[in-house]
């Protein structure tokens, strides 16, 4: 795979968690709950069976999942695929770009 697709993907996946883990993330301060909707990084790779780190180093876009562990985190979240996609999928050059300076 070409290096600069592959970072593309890598900073995609990682932007498109990051909406989603906001999106969980107020949603639930709406709502009184417990937290075991995948709302922080603990709650998420406890709800997948995977480490903390491997959930933060995908978060921050030090590596890239392969797809199980990719799915398992979105639905840790409490999303689906398709939530997912529809982020991925708006993403454009200037939101990468965002991402890479924060």
């Amino acid at each position: 795979m070409d290096d600069v697709l592959e970072k593309e993907i890598k900073f995609k996946i990682a932007i498109s968690l990051n909406i989603l883990l906001e999106k969980r993330k107020n949603d639930n301060k709406s709502s009184i709950k417990e937290d075991i909707s995948g709302d922080s990084y603990n709650t998420i790779a406890i709800n997948a069976d995977i480490r903390k780190a491997t959930v933060s180093n995908i978060f921050n876009a030090k590596s890239i999942p392969n797809s199980t562990t990719l799915i398992s985190i979105i639905e840790a979240m409490g999303f689906n695929l398709t939530d997912f996609s529809k982020v991925y999928c708006s993403l454009n050059e200037k939101d990468i770009n965002k991402f890479k300076k924060s």
